[in-house]
């Protein structure tokens, strides 16, 4: 996720949009397909993306 933009919707697992995913390979998890992220991720997620912004300002 660090390469492209942080997506709070993104796979639990990789981190992937679900638009881009298909099917993924991501250690320990496997192949798998796009799975919804937990409460806490999408909040982990948000609050990256929003401390992120800060710091480029």
């Amino acid at each position: 996720m660090a390469d492209r933009e942080i997506t709070p919707s993104a796979c639990r697992h990789c981190g992937i949009p679900e638009r881009e995913h298909a099917q993924r390979w991501k250690s320990p998890t496997g192949w798998h397909r796009w799975e919804p992220p937990t409460n806490r991720q999408i909040l982990a997620r948000m609050n990256m993306r929003r401390a992120l912004r800060l710091e480029s300002k």
